[in-house]
């Protein structure tokens, strides 16, 4: 494998990614804008892989300096929370150029569309090559400060903004991962195929007082996911699958959603929200979050509910559940995500109705 990839954020995903490409062969530079977090890497020489992924990896460089990360770098690979792109936009914007593939790893629900309105406002471009995944790359837990398990590669698919440079994203991301990458036509598909944003905000509102009392001392999904949990769960993915009729992108169920990634097994296709969460061995050993002050609110709300509620008022479909949780993770967290979050002006799609915004996704 030839080619430099700059590997921006250095926790789960990152670190799994990262260690991935260098094992695969790579040069990898790694970036965290915390040496505090850099330091046990550096002192470790690497990172350790276990589970799905085993081996000791190294880097060409760890650095908190993004400009130097991603200086002449062929890929560069965003793992960050898409709630942090704000932090990031400007640094990204001025490091980066035309010529190299901006991946987004995720880019759960708007990121591209975000990180693309922000390049043109900041530098006037709008053929920086930019690109996202369905889901993470590589569902992982750190294990240590220099040390990453990995359950699951997932089998993701890579969606291109421009549309027009979907093919030359494809190829270079593909080179570093191959057989794991599909591809798809829109970043719209990608964005309505966040299943974070199904799973994560029903089970913290509906376990709030259990999170509070426990600190997540309980099974995320394994004990937190009740029929009535996996009702909210269900009731949030018609209005996703409503949304994406109404913009003519394709979209399928959540538990087919979840076999195509790779979470549940065959056998589990046609079966309930409850059913297939329960049966998915894969991630009942996930704890939940220790306090409501966590990412499975602030992004997979803010960057999750809220992008697709204002895609939907933007196509004039009402969206009652996803508007409830919004509101009342906002009330618990005391943020209002609706305006804080992802919104359609944030997204570069203030005034556009339905065929302009599909138009201009791809």
């Amino acid at each position: 494998m030839s080619g430099v990839v700059a590997v921006v954020g250095a926790g789960n995903v990152g670190c799994a990614l990262a260690g991935d490409l260098a094992l695969r062969g790579a040069e990898v530079r790694l970036f965290n804008r915390s040496e505090e977090r850099l330091e046990p890497i550096r002192e470790a020489g690497g990172i350790t892989l276990a589970g799905e992924l085993e081996g000791f990896a190294q880097f060409s460089l760890v650095t908190p300096n993004l400009a130097e990360a991603v200086d002449g770098a062929d890929v560069v690979a965003v793992t960050l929370p898409t709630s942090s792109l704000p932090f990031y936009a400007s640094a990204l914007a001025s490091a980066t150029t035309d010529r190299q593939v901006i991946w987004l790893d995720p880019g759960h629900s708007g990121g591209v569309l975000f990180l693309a309105a922000e390049i043109a406002r900041r530098t006037g471009s709008r053929v920086r090559k930019l690109c996202q995944l369905t889901t993470a790359s590589h569902v992982s837990r750190m294990t240590g400060p220099a040390a990453v398990q990995v359950f699951l590669l997932a089998r993701a698919s890579l969606a291109a903004l421009p549309r027009g440079h979907l093919d030359e994203c494809y190829e270079r991301v593909n080179a570093l991962l191959p057989g794991q990458l599909d591809k798809i036509g829109s970043v719209l598909e990608a964005d309505l195929s966040n299943i974070n944003a199904i799973m994560h905000p029903p089970g913290m509102l509906c376990n709030a007082g259990w999170i509070e009392a426990t600190e997540g001392g309980f099974g995320f999904y394994a004990d937190g996911n009740g029929p009535a949990v996996a009702e909210v769960m269900d009731a949030v993915d018609r209005e996703r699958l409503a949304l994406a009729e109404r913009l003519e992108v394709p979209a399928v169920p959540f538990v087919e959603l979840l076999h195509q990634l790779g979470f549940i097994a065959e056998a589990l296709r046609g079966a309930s929200v409850y059913d297939a969460i329960s049966g998915s061995e894969l991630i009942h050993s996930i704890k939940a979050p220790p306090t409501l002050d966590h990412r499975y609110l602030h992004e997979d709300v803010g960057w999750g509910l809220v992008p697709w509620m204002h895609l939907a008022a933007a196509a004039a479909l009402p969206t009652p559940v996803i508007s409830a949780i919004t509101h009342l993770a906002g009330v618990l967290n005391s943020i209002n995500y609706s305006r804080a979050g992802l919104t359609i002006e944030r997204m570069g799609l203030t005034g556009k109705n339905a065929d302009e915004i599909r138009a201009y996704a791809g």
